[in-house]
């Protein structure tokens, strides 16, 4: 009676997983360091400049995050300050200096980011309100938007002519979060790492976010 109960449970089961797996393959636009570009980047948007890839560590407490080329080469490394209420993050590059730095608003309706890259460009990351299927977010003092996927697995980077500076792909199934940057503006490297840097730490507090409130309600 007992496995008579359980085997439509299993069948479910069965079938979430095959359909999370078809989800990822329809939707996913990772790739590796050494794979080509995905088909439906170059068919959109051509071959990209150059690749870079994220990679965050495992059980760090500042959550850190390496940048590497496509020769595994690390170039960036982010990490941000163990208690500190704006979430500072610093990048570096490999020689150890200071590439950019991130902060978060306290006491916002919605996540926003205070982004300062070195030598170059002070901008605010900000998500659009109000968006049920997909994530926007925009950055007025530069006239870019980023774009989420109706899965938020890729987000597309379009500078003020609406002009692709970046395509950002997520790999699923991953102990630890990875995501790809074809780069098509070699001259905004640096804006577009810290850009992502900042979009990572933004979707992961989601998700930890997400995870408490459904604990919390299963708890009451």
């Amino acid at each position: 009676m007992y496995m008579g109960t359980m085997q439509p449970v299993l069948i479910l089961m069965v079938i979430m997983v095959v359909g999370i797996f078809a989800v990822s393959l329809i939707f996913q636009r990772y790739h590796s360091a050494g794979e080509g570009t995905d088909i439906r980047n170059y068919k959109e948007y051509g071959e990209p400049a150059k690749s870079l890839y994220t990679s965050r560590y495992l059980f760090s407490f500042h959550k850190d995050i390496d940048v590497t080329d496509e020769n595994d080469n690390v170039v960036y490394h982010s990490s941000s300050k163990l208690f500190s209420f704006t979430n500072e993050t610093t990048i570096t590059d490999i020689e150890d200096r200071v590439v950019a730095r991130i902060e978060k608003k306290l006491f916002s309706l919605h996540s926003i980011h205070y982004i300062d890259v070195v030598g170059g460009k002070s901008f605010e990351l900000s998500k659009e309100l109000f968006r049920i299927l997909d994530m926007k977010f925009t950055i007025d003092e530069l006239g870019w938007t980023l774009q989420g996927d109706f899965a938020n697995l890729n987000f597309v980077l379009y500078n003020n002519q609406e002009r692709v500076i970046a395509v950002v792909g997520q790999k699923l199934f991953s102990m630890r979060d990875k995501y790809c940057i074809d780069l098509y503006d070699v001259n905004e490297e640096a804006t577009v790492v810290a850009i992502v840097v900042t979009l990572e730490n933004m979707l992961m507090a989601r998700r930890h976010s997400s995870s408490s409130s459904t604990t919390h309600s299963s708890n009451v």
